[in-house]
Protein backbone atom coordinates (compact mmCIF):
# COMPACT_ATOMS: atom_id res chain seq x y z
CA UNK A 1 0.00 0.00 0.00
CA UNK A 2 2.66 2.62 1.10
CA UNK A 3 4.63 1.84 -2.61
CA UNK A 4 1.87 2.32 -4.40
CA UNK A 5 1.09 5.62 -2.74
CA UNK A 6 4.84 6.75 -3.06
CA UNK A 7 4.24 5.49 -6.70
CA UNK A 8 1.27 7.84 -7.28
CA UNK A 9 2.24 11.26 -5.98
CA UNK A 10 3.41 14.19 -8.01
CA UNK A 11 5.93 16.65 -7.46
CA UNK A 12 3.99 18.89 -5.35
CA UNK A 13 2.55 15.69 -3.15
CA UNK A 14 6.38 14.80 -2.27
CA UNK A 15 7.06 18.25 -1.41
CA UNK A 16 3.95 19.34 0.52
CA UNK A 17 5.28 15.22 2.31
CA UNK A 18 9.12 16.91 2.66
CA UNK A 19 7.92 19.99 4.11
CA UNK A 20 5.44 18.49 6.73
CA UNK A 21 8.39 16.07 8.39
CA UNK A 22 10.31 18.69 8.26
CA UNK A 23 9.80 21.33 11.14
CA UNK A 24 10.39 25.63 11.43
CA UNK A 25 8.96 26.23 7.59
CA UNK A 26 9.10 29.76 8.98
CA UNK A 27 12.59 30.08 8.49
CA UNK A 28 14.03 31.13 5.03
CA UNK A 29 16.17 27.54 5.09
CA UNK A 30 13.15 25.38 4.75
CA UNK A 31 13.01 23.47 1.52
CA UNK A 32 10.59 25.38 -0.11
CA UNK A 33 12.11 28.56 -0.30
CA UNK A 34 15.04 26.00 -1.29
CA UNK A 35 13.27 24.55 -4.68
CA UNK A 36 12.55 28.45 -5.31
CA UNK A 37 16.32 29.10 -5.70
CA UNK A 38 17.32 26.17 -7.09
CA UNK A 39 16.30 25.80 -10.67
CA UNK A 40 16.91 22.25 -11.11
CA UNK A 41 14.15 22.00 -8.44
CA UNK A 42 11.98 25.04 -9.28
CA UNK A 43 8.53 24.56 -8.54
CA UNK A 44 6.15 25.53 -11.62
CA UNK A 45 2.82 27.71 -11.04
CA UNK A 46 1.02 24.70 -11.45
CA UNK A 47 2.85 22.84 -9.41
CA UNK A 48 3.00 25.65 -6.53
CA UNK A 49 -1.07 25.44 -7.05
CA UNK A 50 -1.50 22.32 -6.08
CA UNK A 51 1.07 22.37 -2.95
CA UNK A 52 -1.30 25.49 -2.25
CA UNK A 53 -4.69 22.96 -2.20
CA UNK A 54 -2.73 20.31 -0.67
CA UNK A 55 -2.19 22.83 2.65
CA UNK A 56 -4.81 24.69 2.64
CA UNK A 57 -7.14 21.74 2.37
CA UNK A 58 -5.32 19.77 5.33
CA UNK A 59 -5.60 23.06 7.26
CA UNK A 60 -9.67 22.39 7.26
CA UNK A 61 -9.36 18.63 7.44
CA UNK A 62 -7.00 18.88 10.82
CA UNK A 63 -9.91 21.01 12.06
CA UNK A 64 -12.28 18.16 11.06
CA UNK A 65 -10.68 15.15 12.47
CA UNK A 66 -9.98 17.19 15.82
CA UNK A 67 -13.75 17.42 16.10
CA UNK A 68 -14.35 13.76 14.48
CA UNK A 69 -11.84 12.74 16.98
CA UNK A 70 -14.03 14.33 20.29
CA UNK A 71 -16.92 13.41 19.06
CA UNK A 72 -15.50 9.51 18.78
CA UNK A 73 -13.88 9.61 22.27
CA UNK A 74 -17.01 10.76 23.88
CA UNK A 75 -18.87 7.91 22.05
CA UNK A 76 -16.27 5.38 22.93
CA UNK A 77 -16.60 6.50 26.63
CA UNK A 78 -20.21 5.82 26.97
CA UNK A 79 -19.91 2.54 25.22
CA UNK A 80 -17.36 1.33 26.99
CA UNK A 81 -15.29 0.55 23.42
CA UNK A 82 -11.21 1.53 22.96
CA UNK A 83 -10.29 1.99 19.59
CA UNK A 84 -6.93 2.90 18.54
CA UNK A 85 -5.85 6.45 16.34
CA UNK A 86 -5.44 4.30 13.50
CA UNK A 87 -8.74 2.47 13.90
CA UNK A 88 -10.04 6.37 14.36
CA UNK A 89 -8.11 7.51 11.02
CA UNK A 90 -7.86 4.89 8.13
CA UNK A 91 -11.68 4.21 7.62
CA UNK A 92 -12.17 8.26 6.69
CA UNK A 93 -9.50 7.67 3.42
CA UNK A 94 -11.93 5.50 2.16
CA UNK A 95 -14.14 8.59 1.38
CA UNK A 96 -14.10 11.90 3.43
CA UNK A 97 -10.07 12.01 2.73
CA UNK A 98 -9.63 10.66 -0.47
CA UNK A 99 -8.12 13.39 -1.62
CA UNK A 100 -4.96 13.47 0.67
CA UNK A 101 -4.84 10.09 0.19
CA UNK A 102 -0.74 10.92 0.35
CA UNK A 103 -0.60 11.34 3.55
CA UNK A 104 -2.99 8.53 5.23
CA UNK A 105 0.73 6.83 6.35
CA UNK A 106 2.31 10.44 7.62
CA UNK A 107 -0.97 11.35 9.66
CA UNK A 108 -1.48 7.57 10.88
CA UNK A 109 2.39 7.52 12.41
CA UNK A 110 2.11 11.06 13.82
CA UNK A 111 -1.11 10.24 16.25
CA UNK A 112 -3.39 12.50 17.78
CA UNK A 113 -1.01 14.17 20.02
CA UNK A 114 0.65 16.08 16.84
CA UNK A 115 -2.56 17.03 15.02
CA UNK A 116 -2.47 19.91 16.55
CA UNK A 117 1.06 21.04 15.54
CA UNK A 118 0.70 19.78 11.45
CA UNK A 119 -2.14 22.02 11.51
CA UNK A 120 0.34 25.08 12.67
CA UNK A 121 3.08 23.85 10.22
CA UNK A 122 0.57 23.18 7.07
CA UNK A 123 -1.05 26.77 7.54
CA UNK A 124 2.81 28.43 7.80
CA UNK A 125 3.32 26.09 4.07
CA UNK A 126 0.12 27.60 2.67
CA UNK A 127 1.14 30.91 3.85
CA UNK A 128 4.86 30.43 2.29
CA UNK A 129 3.20 29.39 -0.68
CA UNK A 130 1.14 32.33 -1.44
CA UNK A 131 3.73 34.85 -0.76
CA UNK A 132 6.58 32.82 -3.21
CA UNK A 133 4.00 32.79 -5.98
CA UNK A 134 3.52 36.51 -5.27
CA UNK A 135 6.88 37.17 -5.77
CA UNK A 136 6.51 35.75 -9.15
CA UNK A 137 5.61 37.63 -12.43
CA UNK A 138 1.69 37.93 -13.10
CA UNK A 139 1.83 36.04 -15.64
CA UNK A 140 2.80 33.02 -13.14
CA UNK A 141 0.48 33.93 -10.50
CA UNK A 142 -2.42 34.06 -13.59
CA UNK A 143 -1.30 30.52 -14.28
CA UNK A 144 -1.02 29.99 -10.25
CA UNK A 145 -4.44 31.16 -9.63
CA UNK A 146 -6.50 29.37 -12.41
CA UNK A 147 -5.18 26.41 -11.75
CA UNK A 148 -6.55 27.03 -8.04
CA UNK A 149 -9.64 27.45 -9.22
CA UNK A 150 -9.80 24.37 -11.20
CA UNK A 151 -8.52 22.08 -8.56
CA UNK A 152 -11.15 24.14 -6.40
CA UNK A 153 -13.84 23.31 -8.30
CA UNK A 154 -13.13 19.16 -8.49
CA UNK A 155 -13.21 19.70 -4.44
CA UNK A 156 -16.09 21.43 -3.99
CA UNK A 157 -18.38 19.63 -6.59
CA UNK A 158 -16.91 16.20 -4.67
CA UNK A 159 -18.00 17.77 -1.83
CA UNK A 160 -21.28 18.73 -3.14
CA UNK A 161 -22.08 15.24 -4.26
CA UNK A 162 -21.26 13.63 -0.93
CA UNK A 163 -23.87 15.32 0.59
CA UNK A 164 -26.41 14.38 -1.49
CA UNK A 165 -29.07 12.02 -0.52
CA UNK A 166 -28.24 12.72 3.11
CA UNK A 167 -30.07 13.81 5.44
CA UNK A 168 -29.41 17.40 6.26
CA UNK A 169 -30.77 16.90 10.34
CA UNK A 170 -27.38 14.95 10.23
CA UNK A 171 -25.26 18.10 9.34
CA UNK A 172 -22.33 18.53 6.76
CA UNK A 173 -20.57 15.07 5.64
CA UNK A 174 -17.18 15.65 5.45
CA UNK A 175 -14.97 18.73 5.96
CA UNK A 176 -16.59 21.67 5.48
CA UNK A 177 -14.39 23.32 2.55
CA UNK A 178 -16.86 26.69 2.35
CA UNK A 179 -14.13 28.89 3.72
CA UNK A 180 -11.06 26.91 2.65
CA UNK A 181 -9.28 28.74 -0.07
CA UNK A 182 -10.44 32.21 1.22
CA UNK A 183 -6.14 32.94 1.37
CA UNK A 184 -6.30 32.81 -2.56
CA UNK A 185 -7.74 36.57 -2.09
CA UNK A 186 -3.74 37.09 -1.35
CA UNK A 187 -3.25 36.88 -5.10
CA UNK A 188 -5.61 39.50 -6.07
CA UNK A 189 -5.00 41.58 -3.44
CA UNK A 190 -8.26 41.75 -1.56
CA UNK A 191 -8.01 44.47 0.99
CA UNK A 192 -10.87 43.91 3.11
CA UNK A 193 -9.10 46.49 6.25
CA UNK A 194 -10.83 49.20 3.73
CA UNK A 195 -13.72 48.04 4.67
CA UNK A 196 -12.99 47.90 8.69
CA UNK A 197 -11.92 51.52 8.46
CA UNK A 198 -15.35 52.73 6.59
CA UNK A 199 -17.06 55.17 8.69
CA UNK A 200 -20.45 53.46 9.31
CA UNK A 201 -23.37 55.49 7.64
CA UNK A 202 -26.76 54.55 9.65
CA UNK A 203 -28.52 56.66 7.38
CA UNK A 204 -27.48 54.92 3.90
CA UNK A 205 -30.39 53.26 2.31
CA UNK A 206 -27.90 50.29 0.85
CA UNK A 207 -26.84 47.25 2.87
CA UNK A 208 -22.73 47.87 2.76
CA UNK A 209 -21.81 45.17 5.32
CA UNK A 210 -19.09 47.38 6.58
CA UNK A 211 -17.55 45.36 9.14
CA UNK A 212 -18.11 42.16 7.21
CA UNK A 213 -14.46 41.58 5.78
CA UNK A 214 -14.12 38.24 3.31
CA UNK A 215 -17.57 38.01 4.19
CA UNK A 216 -18.88 40.52 1.74
CA UNK A 217 -17.76 38.42 -1.14
CA UNK A 218 -19.55 35.23 -2.21
CA UNK A 219 -17.43 32.24 -1.03
CA UNK A 220 -15.60 30.43 -3.69
CA UNK A 221 -17.57 27.26 -3.47
CA UNK A 222 -20.87 29.21 -4.21
CA UNK A 223 -18.86 31.17 -7.40
CA UNK A 224 -17.31 27.79 -8.84
CA UNK A 225 -20.34 25.46 -8.60
CA UNK A 226 -22.88 28.16 -9.75
CA UNK A 227 -20.41 28.71 -12.70
CA UNK A 228 -20.90 24.99 -13.24
CA UNK A 229 -24.56 25.17 -12.83
CA UNK A 230 -25.12 27.46 -15.34
CA UNK A 231 -23.09 25.87 -17.87
CA UNK A 232 -23.07 29.71 -20.14
CA UNK A 233 -22.75 29.38 -23.53
CA UNK A 234 -19.93 31.03 -25.19
CA UNK A 235 -20.43 35.32 -25.61
CA UNK A 236 -22.74 35.55 -22.99
CA UNK A 237 -23.38 38.67 -20.79
CA UNK A 238 -23.04 38.40 -17.40
CA UNK A 239 -24.11 40.99 -14.77
CA UNK A 240 -22.99 40.89 -11.33
CA UNK A 241 -25.55 43.70 -9.24
CA UNK A 242 -23.54 44.39 -6.08
CA UNK A 243 -20.05 42.79 -7.32
CA UNK A 244 -18.24 43.76 -4.11
CA UNK A 245 -14.67 43.38 -4.33
CA UNK A 246 -15.07 41.26 -7.84
CA UNK A 247 -14.24 37.99 -6.78
CA UNK A 248 -16.98 36.66 -8.88
CA UNK A 249 -16.13 38.77 -11.94
CA UNK A 250 -12.20 37.42 -11.20
CA UNK A 251 -12.90 33.98 -10.76
CA UNK A 252 -15.18 34.16 -13.89
CA UNK A 253 -12.83 35.83 -16.43
CA UNK A 254 -10.07 33.74 -15.16
CA UNK A 255 -12.06 30.23 -15.92
CA UNK A 256 -14.31 31.43 -18.94
CA UNK A 257 -12.57 34.54 -20.54
CA UNK A 258 -14.89 33.58 -23.59
CA UNK A 259 -18.13 35.28 -21.54
CA UNK A 260 -18.42 39.34 -21.01
CA UNK A 261 -18.72 40.13 -17.00
CA UNK A 262 -19.34 43.46 -15.53
CA UNK A 263 -19.91 43.82 -11.92
CA UNK A 264 -21.85 47.34 -10.43
CA UNK A 265 -21.13 47.97 -7.23
CA UNK A 266 -21.99 50.84 -3.96
CA UNK A 267 -18.91 51.21 -2.89
CA UNK A 268 -15.93 53.26 -4.88
CA UNK A 269 -13.13 51.46 -2.99
CA UNK A 270 -14.20 47.99 -4.00
CA UNK A 271 -14.75 49.17 -7.59
CA UNK A 272 -10.90 50.43 -7.16
CA UNK A 273 -9.29 47.40 -5.77
CA UNK A 274 -11.50 44.99 -8.24
CA UNK A 275 -10.29 46.70 -12.01
CA UNK A 276 -6.74 46.87 -9.69
CA UNK A 277 -6.80 42.91 -9.60
CA UNK A 278 -7.93 42.78 -13.25
CA UNK A 279 -5.68 45.34 -14.52
CA UNK A 280 -2.67 43.35 -12.80
CA UNK A 281 -3.73 39.67 -14.17
CA UNK A 282 -4.67 41.08 -17.49
CA UNK A 283 -8.46 40.48 -18.03
CA UNK A 284 -9.97 43.74 -19.01
CA UNK A 285 -10.79 42.17 -22.37
CA UNK A 286 -13.72 40.02 -20.49
CA UNK A 287 -14.27 41.92 -17.34
CA UNK A 288 -15.02 45.52 -15.99
CA UNK A 289 -16.41 46.71 -12.83
CA UNK A 290 -17.93 50.27 -12.21
CA UNK A 291 -19.64 52.53 -9.33
CA UNK A 292 -23.16 52.30 -9.45
CA UNK A 293 -26.06 53.27 -7.42
CA UNK A 294 -28.63 50.44 -8.49
CA UNK A 295 -31.67 52.42 -6.80
CA UNK A 296 -31.19 55.02 -9.13
CA UNK A 297 -34.31 56.00 -11.34
CA UNK A 298 -31.46 57.43 -14.22
CA UNK A 299 -30.19 53.51 -14.18
CA UNK A 300 -31.17 50.86 -16.13
CA UNK A 301 -29.91 47.30 -15.60
CA UNK A 302 -28.17 46.60 -18.77
CA UNK A 303 -29.50 43.50 -21.07
CA UNK A 304 -27.76 40.68 -19.74
CA UNK A 305 -28.10 36.34 -20.24
CA UNK A 306 -27.14 35.74 -16.72
CA UNK A 307 -27.16 37.99 -13.66
CA UNK A 308 -25.61 37.40 -10.37
CA UNK A 309 -27.08 38.67 -6.92
CA UNK A 310 -25.25 37.60 -3.91
CA UNK A 311 -28.08 38.98 -1.63
CA UNK A 312 -26.47 42.89 -2.26
CA UNK A 313 -30.07 45.25 -1.74
CA UNK A 314 -32.26 46.67 0.54
CA UNK A 315 -36.30 44.98 -0.05
CA UNK A 316 -36.66 48.56 -2.09
CA UNK A 317 -33.91 48.20 -4.37
CA UNK A 318 -34.92 44.47 -4.97
CA UNK A 319 -37.60 45.14 -6.01
CA UNK A 320 -36.84 47.88 -8.22
CA UNK A 321 -33.78 46.02 -10.44
CA UNK A 322 -36.19 42.39 -10.05
CA UNK A 323 -38.91 44.61 -11.96
CA UNK A 324 -36.49 45.91 -14.22
CA UNK A 325 -35.15 42.22 -15.05
CA UNK A 326 -38.32 40.23 -15.30
CA UNK A 327 -39.32 42.92 -18.13
CA UNK A 328 -36.06 41.78 -20.15
CA UNK A 329 -37.28 38.21 -19.44
CA UNK A 330 -40.13 39.06 -21.46
CA UNK A 331 -37.84 39.28 -24.39
CA UNK A 332 -35.09 36.50 -23.91
CA UNK A 333 -34.73 33.82 -21.72
CA UNK A 334 -32.09 35.17 -18.96
CA UNK A 335 -30.38 32.99 -15.83
CA UNK A 336 -30.73 34.70 -12.35
CA UNK A 337 -28.23 33.37 -9.71
CA UNK A 338 -29.22 34.61 -6.11
CA UNK A 339 -29.62 33.72 -2.12
CA UNK A 340 -31.34 34.85 0.42
CA UNK A 341 -33.92 37.37 0.62
CA UNK A 342 -33.36 37.72 -3.14
CA UNK A 343 -33.93 33.80 -3.61
CA UNK A 344 -37.19 34.23 -1.39
CA UNK A 345 -38.76 36.86 -3.83
CA UNK A 346 -37.82 35.55 -7.09
CA UNK A 347 -39.27 31.85 -5.72
CA UNK A 348 -42.61 34.24 -5.92
CA UNK A 349 -42.15 35.78 -9.30
CA UNK A 350 -41.24 32.08 -10.45
CA UNK A 351 -44.40 31.05 -9.57
CA UNK A 352 -46.32 34.02 -11.09
CA UNK A 353 -44.59 33.61 -14.28
CA UNK A 354 -44.72 30.25 -14.60
CA UNK A 355 -40.82 29.07 -14.87
CA UNK A 356 -39.20 26.07 -14.79
CA UNK A 357 -38.51 25.15 -11.17
CA UNK A 358 -34.82 26.45 -9.81
CA UNK A 359 -32.02 24.44 -9.18
CA UNK A 360 -30.35 24.60 -5.51
CA UNK A 361 -26.94 24.08 -5.34
CA UNK A 362 -24.55 24.44 -2.81
CA UNK A 363 -26.22 22.72 0.06
CA UNK A 364 -29.39 24.84 -1.31
CA UNK A 365 -27.42 27.81 -0.29
CA UNK A 366 -27.93 28.91 -3.47
CA UNK A 367 -30.63 29.45 -6.62
CA UNK A 368 -30.12 29.37 -10.25
CA UNK A 369 -33.73 30.49 -12.12
CA UNK A 370 -34.02 30.10 -15.76
CA UNK A 371 -37.11 32.26 -17.35
CA UNK A 372 -39.08 30.75 -19.71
Amino acid sequence: MIIKIRFLMNVSQKTFLKLLKQKNNSSETSDLYKLEKCESEYLSPLEMANLYIDSALLVTIADFLKEQLWLTNKQDKLSGKSRSYEEFLRPFFTNELLSIFFLEEFLISNGADELKNIRKETQLIEHQVLKLISSRSSLAQKEFVTHSLKEMTKKFILEENNQLGVDQSLGHQGPDLYRTFDNLDDIFELNYQLDRDMTIDFDAKERLYEGAGVGVQSGYSTILLALEGINAKRGSKIVDLGSGYGRVGLVCALLRPDLDFTGYEYVPHRVVVSNKACDFLDLGDSLNFEVQDLSLASFKIPIADIYYLYDPFTKETYRYVLEQIVEISKTQQVTIVTKGNGRAWLLDICRQNSWPTPIFIDEGNLCIFKSC
